[in-house]
């Protein structure tokens, strides 16, 4: 499993599983009856946390921009001292959440 819902029951296990498995963490919420708010940490493992946060906000960056999303939905998200929460269309969230996912294991086991 490369994510899991706010409101499912195996979020506890899912937890654990990222864990041991030294993997990330990702959480999808819905914010909206269009958007969905994806949360990710990769807080307790030994990572440049700096670096991924620009990473993955300079895609979003992009991300927001390609798909023309107003800035309404997403302007607080760069206030984060860290980027660890992209708000994107319910449409894309679960692909997204599955390539965020193999993009922070890639960085995770360099």
């Amino acid at each position: 499993m490369k994510y899991v819902y706010s409101d499912d029951r195996r979020k506890d296990q899912y937890w654990k599983e990222c864990e041991k498995e030294h993997s990330p963490f990702i959480e999808l919420r819905r914010t909206s009856s269009e958007y969905i708010n994806v949360f990710y940490d990769v807080t307790n493992y030994q990572i440049d946390l700096d670096e991924i946060s620009n990473n993955i906000k300079r895609f979003y960056t992009a991300y927001v921009e390609f798909f023309m999303i107003d800035p309404s939905v997403y302007k607080e998200l760069y206030d984060q001292y860290y980027f660890f929460n992209l708000v994107v269309k319910i449409e894309h969230s679960e692909f997204l959440a599955e390539k965020l996912y193999d993009y922070l294991f890639s960085q995770l086991n360099k």
